[in-house]
């Protein structure tokens, strides 16, 4: 965590290969940092110049004073792994690396070679293969970002970190565009040494930090997710983040993109769910999340968590109502004060229940007294109003929609704006009028209602989490281990003589169930390999046989082990119950829909390890 202060929080920066040329990439952080008034110690490295733009340069790292903070190596992949070393030999601590060419590109043995340096001389660094990183508030731009030519984002608590360079670039334009707060902003690239998870850890302990907002396209050190995010809602933190992969099609670009390797993506949903993290699925469904976030705050502190909703349209009333429900907002009914107000204002043809539908009967002034109205009902914590133009003059309720926003949010509720139509909105700077007053601002009402549910999920109650692992039991199989565990066996019997097994049919008594044992089939029955109800020795004699049959033609290269024997159970629920290691988030429980109905159900959840009975 000192290491990555001193990444995140600078006094001495070093620019490895920087150019005396802004409009170069190895040219741009320096501007950056004179532009955005950093306060540290700059050391351009540059043996063909004295000074660049009045900093003056060093010849080499080893002209560098002992201890810097923060090296940005602004050369080539050829070079990357020298200065790395002559900066950790010169007592630099942390280091990043813009260069591409490395395990993205297949080679694996020279991205190594920068691992290897990082753990023999202690250095940490952040990428190859990323633009860098920012934090505006120190004006610390230790990246060639080129949305920083335009503006830095402002200050704010959204701790930014992904995997894609040019994607948090993108997001960088969005914070601006929106005028979205920024903590600190880290393109972590390849990960050959630090990796998010490392970041997340700390921000969770900075106090500067509300929301971290993560792309990832797969994690290292994966097992960690659960317990951070455990950590992270101890905390008061919310963690959100867009995961690329869904397909086979986008792992295999994920692995070409930034060398990660991914897990399966139910797993990864199902544990994201367990953890509590607040999941999106694009870009602009990660910006409304932030946007509420910024706006609103961490939803802990609501006093009230109700959705009042003012349209012009019934339908789209409708539909605000199952976005709602989807997501799990609710829609209280108004108090009865509060429909006696409404009542004065609309026909008695309008309902005055939530939402309320005002069609074309009011004028500004009317709409704006039913907003009032519904806002200050003490049920609702947020008032969404729908504006158009075919009912609104919005330069005439511009200056009371930011009165209202103000007002909100000194009640301690929140108010939110959306379109009858998403092509008859605001312009971008009445849209930022509007978000400074504290209002959130998006195309649509199902956005609105989408990052409203998103941002409550941080504040959702979680089973409780099983924080410690058993010791292991010792067990040399599947069996043992169930037994160790004090798991009831159906008593079973493996044979490979049809007389050994209806000796032991009598015994245990019929009826009985007779399957085939192999390693080569996993599904028995498709392959007649399972015979049920068995009432008596000449039932499983006949069984027998017809199974061998139908067995060495579905698979006939299969290698048969035996037929197992078992008493025939009625009744009961069938589980399915597994524990495997996905490559990315570690060990993982399956429960599920058991029996054949496995598969064709697909009811199955997977569960982090360790799991509390309570997640189970």
């Amino acid at each position: 965590m000192a290491d990555l202060a001193r990444l995140l929080r600078p006094a001495s920066i070093a620019l490895v290969g920087a150019s005396p040329d802004a409009s170069k990439l190895a040219g741009r952080p320096l501007a950056y940092l004179k532009r955005y008034g950093y306060q540290g110690q700059v050391y351009p490295v540059n043996p063909k110049h004295a000074q660049i733009d009045g900093v003056a340069c060093c010849a080499s790292v080893q002209e560098l004073p002992h201890g810097v903070d923060l090296a940005l190596i602004l050369l080539p992949a050829h070079g990357v792994a020298k200065a790395l070393e002559e900066c950790a030999l010169q007592g630099v601590a942390t280091a990043i690396s813009i260069a591409g060419g490395f395990a993205e590109a297949g080679a694996q043995a020279e991205q190594q070679q920068l691992t290897d340096i990082c753990q023999r001389h202690g250095i940490r660094l952040v990428g190859p293969n990323c633009v860098g990183l920012l934090h505006p508030a120190l004006g610390v731009t230790a990246t060639f970002s080129s949305e920083l030519r335009n503006a830095m984002p402002r200050p704010g608590k959204t701790a930014l970190f992904t995997q894609s360079g040019a994607l948090g670039n993108s997001l960088l334009q969005s914070f601006n565009d929106l005028g979205l707060g920024l903590a600190y902003w880290v393109s972590t690239g390849n990960e050959a040494d630090i990796g998010v998870l490392e970041l997340v850890d700390y921000a969770i302990d900075d106090p500067q930090v509300e929301l971290i907002a993560l792309y990832v396209e797969g994690l290292k050190q994966g097992e960690r997710l659960l317990s951070l995010a455990r950590r992270a809602r101890a905390a008061g933190k919310a963690i959100a983040v867009l995961r690329s992969g869904r397909s086979q099609l986008g792992r295999a670009a994920a692995v070409s993109h930034t060398g990660k390797l991914a897990g399966a993506w139910k797993v990864w949903s199902d544990v994201a769910t367990q953890a509590g993290l607040i999941t999106v699925g694009n870009l602009d469904e990660l910006l409304d999340v932030v946007a509420a976030f910024d706006l609103f705050g961490h939803p802990a502190h609501d006093n009230a968590t109700g959705l009042g909703v003012l349209t012009i349209s019934g339908g789209l009333g409708v539909l605000i109502s199952d976005a709602a429900a989807d997501i799990g907002i609710t829609l209280p009914a108004f108090a009865a004060s509060t429909q006696a107000d409404l009542r004065t204002i609309l026909p008695p043809q309008m309902g005055v229940a939530n939402p309320v539908d005002t069609a074309l009967f009011t004028d500004e002034k009317g709409y704006a007294f039913c907003a009032e109205k519904v806002l200050h009902d003490t049920s609702i914590g947020t008032l969404l109003l729908v504006l158009t133009r075919l009912a609104h003059d919005y330069q005439a309720l511009l200056p009371w929609l930011e009165r209202l926003g103000t007002e909100a949010r000194t009640m301690g509720k929140r108010l939110a704006v959306s379109y009858l139509s998403s092509s008859d909105d605001l312009s971008a700077p009445e849209r930022r009028r509007l978000m400074q007053a504290g209002t959130l601002v998006l195309p649509t009402s199902e956005r609105i209602v989408a990052a409203l549910g998103r941002r409550a999920i941080a504040a959702r109650a979680l089973p409780a989490g099983q924080t410690t692992t058993a010791a292991p039991a010792g067990s040399r199989s599947a069996a043992e281990f169930l037994q160790l565990a004090k798991v009831p066996l159906v008593p079973e019997g493996l044979f490979t003589d049809v007389e050994a097994a209806l000796g032991f049919a009598r015994t245990q008594g019929f009826p009985v169930v007779l399957k085939v044992v192999s390693a080569d089939i996993a599904h028995k029955s498709e392959a007649g390999g399972v015979a049920l109800n068995l009432t008596d020795a000449p039932a499983l004699r006949e069984a027998w046989g017809r199974m061998q049959r139908s067995v060495a033609g579905h698979a006939p290269a299969a290698v048969v082990t035996g037929y197992a024997v078992q008493p025939m159970l009625r009744g009961g629920f069938e589980l399915i119950v597994g524990c495997s290691c996905d490559p990315e988030l570690g060990r993982v429980l399956m429960v599920g829909a058991g029996g054949i109905w496995a598969e064709v159900l697909d009811d199955v959840r997977f569960l982090a390890l360790p799991a509390s009975m309570a997640e189970i």
